[in-house]
């Protein structure tokens, strides 16, 4: 899911890293120092998703839980997975440097426009369960789109690697889903305080 350097055009990199600077500065907006330690968390959370990485076939696809980390954070997800993927490119290997914007939008935007549909009440007509496996799904659906669309913007020949992509990520999006309905499960039983503003 990680684009690396070299990878994008030097207009697409950098309109990316402009879009993505506003969406972190307007995480910034409602940052209070109480939720420093749960951006921080799934910040962690979302670094540790990306190690478990599960064979498909020719590929591996691993997990990053950005539905239930947009549900938490809202808006603050743009910082947390900020950290994470600058962390992941300069440590790791993860990404790039000149595609930090780029995967901050791809990653970190779907996570945040599940988390308004969740608040306002888009996601309501499905049953409970539905809904949680939902929000993973849409969330990693959302992040394949908007990969494959990058990538398609920022040059012709990238366009059937896009769809290779998008299909080698369909598990990912089941697999998404399925660790999402437990994981809401299990929040809204021990910590229902944690997912309370998406009004799940």
């Amino acid at each position: 899911m990680h684009i690396s350097d070299g990878i994008l055009t030097s207009e697409v990199a950098i309109g990316s890293a402009i879009i993505a600077t506003s969406f972190l500065l307007y995480s910034f907006k409602d940052l209070k120092n109480k939720n420093i330690a749960i951006v921080s968390s799934m910040s962690a959370l979302f670094f540790i998703a990306s190690f478990v990485h599960i064979p498909l076939g020719f590929v591996q696809i691993h997990l990053i839980l950005i539905g239930i980390i947009g549900i938490i954070l809202g808006a603050q997800v743009f910082l947390a997975i900020f950290i994470a993927l600058l962390l992941q490119a300069t440590l790791l290997g993860y990404g790039g440097i000149s595609s930090l914007g780029a995967n901050l939008i791809i990653m970190s935007l779907p996570a945040y426009l599940i988390y308004l549909a969740s608040k306002y009440g888009f996601l309501n007509f499905f049953s409970e369960k539905i809904k949680y496996f939902m929000i993973g799904f849409l969330a990693v659906l959302l992040s394949t789109l908007f990969l494959a669309l990058i990538l398609a913007l920022s040059k012709e020949e990238y366009l059937y690697a896009s769809y290779t992509v998008f299909l080698a990520n369909v598990p990912a999006m089941f697999i998404e889903g399925l660790v999402t309905l437990f994981l809401i499960n299990y929040l809204k039983k021990s910590i229902p305080d944690l997912i309370s503003e998406a009004k799940l």
